[in-house]
């Protein structure tokens, strides 16, 4: 790119004044080597430089992950495709770093080439997706290690509990060990009377939980103390011990003696102490756990309301870019219906002009007015019917039907053949089912009134649509090469096949093929092989949402004797 500075700035200032004054899109424009040429006050407000400390900067500067040799790479990259869509980190002047999505374009005016930068802070975002892995990870082995806690200890429990059955010997060694277990424990581990739920006895993980003491809980009752949040908690825990002896992961909210609340994962189970059935209740205090999964959910739920409204933005962008393309392929056919009303037009001026002749020279008789006639409406006819096969075309449809794709193909071809042959392109067309095999017909000649075996499921109108662009990127594409041989003509072959429970069509011509560097890129949005002026870049990344999307089929293309060949496969309807 051109190295003048000076020159450059004096430019693009008066070339892209408006983006520079604007004060919320924050703009660079960059040279060849990566050098920043002039920013816009927008970008001196997200990264605390001034314009003079920016000017001249290398890109590399501003972002520590990007060496020079890799932003050459970058502006080569957008030289040849014209665009280019990225993440980046750019650090600010004091020092923090910001999370970037940048939107490059090239432009080359007089001679003159540089990059328009636009940057957008996507920090926020990508400091909750980080935010939310962490969370989850936390969540995860916060959860595991308290479920395992919880069963392990359960588990000792158990054991020693089984053990005391065994003889009064035993059972007075294990008493000693269970007592120990409930000493040391750091969980909530109690005896209760099971009809009344007097307390029995406390380990001091209860009590440094709950804040009593122990002469504040043994012979009172967990109602006594208002204990359960939700007294009708408890019933539905005893009821569920007494039914299966035991109770698992039961969960409640409890109520601390200063009043705080605590959320608890209870396991409880019918015991025997001192000749008398009690129940065993082990409970965890998973508050933080609870706290960690509600701000999980409510950050879920805030990122799927998010992707709600991108998703109908997009949708709605979707709509715009697809009307859009639909009005200049609309702009096409007309052009085609031109070509087709132009040889018509002339046959009735020099018919009228006939009629005249024969009226001053006094030679106008019954049956020249006769032929006049009907020679007439029959082009008048021809021109009616063209007019309708166009207004049909395009006829917008708002929910799937079955159509016959070879209907619809010869119908496009039909109306865009005189274009065609004017450009010195010719059409012919190819058909293979089971119980047909036809070889490059010509349009006229094609079958009309044939089984209807290339029936699919779909939108007709959409399908109209790819099919048109395919068809005039082949005639463009042939153009190009017949203007750059100085001679020569081109063809266009479809063959459309049945071949089991798919339908496939294959649209080939002679215009050269595509370059097999950026045969990777052709269905993205906005990439064009076609000079300024002369392409959207959106046609093929339409056809490919169509048929992908709305028809749940497939688009692919290769190079084939000298052009390209795309190659559409659809699921045959029922």
């Amino acid at each position: 790119m051109n190295s003048n500075i000076e020159h450059n700035t004096e430019f693009i200032q008066s070339y892209f004044s408006d983006l520079e004054s604007n004060p919320f899109l924050p703009v660079f424009w960059i040279d060849g080597t990566g050098r920043i040429l002039n920013v816009n006050d927008a970008v001196c407000a997200i990264l605390g430089y001034d314009r003079k400390e920016l000017t001249g900067m290398n890109i590399s500067q501003l972002d520590p992950s990007v060496s020079i040799e890799k932003v050459k790479e970058l502006v080569d990259y957008i030289r040849q495709y014209k665009v280019n869509r990225f993440e980046a980190r750019h650090r600010r002047k004091d020092g923090v770093i910001l999370d970037v999505e940048v939107i490059s374009n090239y432009y080359k005016v007089d001679g003159f080439e540089f990059s328009c930068n636009y940057v957008f802070d996507i920090s926020d975002k990508k400091q909750q997706e980080r935010e939310l892995l962490k969370s989850n990870a936390k969540l995860a082995e916060t959860k595991a290690r308290q479920e395992s806690l919880i069963s392990a200890k359960t588990k000792e429990l158990k054991d020693k509990i089984a053990k005391l059955e065994d003889s009064e010997k035993i059972a007075k060694s294990n008493e000693e060990l269970f007592i120990n277990a409930f000493k040391t424990s750091q969980d909530a581990i109690n005896l209760n009377d099971i009809d009344n739920g007097t307390y029995i006895y406390v380990n001091k993980g209860f009590l440094d939980i709950m804040g009593y003491t122990p002469e504040e809980v043994i012979g009172k009752s967990s109602l006594d103390l208002d204990v359960w949040k939700v007294p009708e908690d408890r019933l539905k825990m005893v009821e569920i011990v007494k039914k299966n002896g035991f109770c698992h992961n039961f969960e409640a909210d409890f109520l601390r003696k200063d009043g705080s609340l605590l959320h608890g994962l209870m396991s409880a189970s019918i015991q025997e102490y001192k000749g008398t059935k009690v129940l065993l209740n082990v409970s965890k205090d998973i508050t933080e756990i609870k706290r960690l999964e509600n701000a999980l959910k409510e950050l879920n739920s805030q990122l799927q309301e998010r992707v709600k409204k991108e998703v109908a933005t997009i949708r709605k962008q979707q709509e715009i870019i697809f009307e859009q393309k639909k009005l200049a392929d609309m702009g096409m056919m007309i052009n085609a219906i031109a070509h087709q009303w132009r040889q018509p037009l002339n046959i009735i001026g020099l018919r009228t002009q006939e009629l005249a002749e024969n009226y001053r020279d006094g030679e106008l008789t019954n049956d020249f007015v006769k032929e006049f006639e009907e020679k007439q409406m029959s082009t008048v006819e021809y021109l009616s019917t063209t007019i309708e096969d166009f207004r049909t075309f395009f006829k917008p449809d708002d929910k799937e039907s079955k159509f016959d794709v070879s209907v619809e193909i010869i119908a496009l071809l039909k109306l865009i053949e005189i274009q065609m042959l004017a450009k010195g392109i010719k059409a012919s067309i190819s058909f293979h089912s089971p119980s047909e095999n036809i070889e490059n017909s010509s349009i006229g000649e094609f079958p009309v009134n044939r089984p209807h075996e290339t029936v699919v499921n779909g939108y007709k109108g959409a399908f109209k649509q790819v099919m048109t662009n395919l068809i005039y990127n082949s005639i463009f594409a042939i153009e190009e090469k017949i203007k750059k041989d100085h001679a020569g003509h081109g063809y266009i072959h479809v063959t459309m096949s049945k071949k089991d429970d798919k339908v496939i069509i294959n649209i080939q011509d002679n215009g050269g093929g595509i370059p097999e560097k950026v045969m990777p890129n052709i269905f993205n949005p906005y990439f064009t092989t076609k000079s300024a002026g002369k392409g959207t870049g959106l046609g093929l990344y339409l056809a490919k949402l169509i048929i992908n999307t709305h028809m749940d089929g497939t688009i692919s293309v290769s190079n084939q004797n000298g052009g390209a060949d795309f190659e559409l496969v659809l699921p045959a309807a029922d």
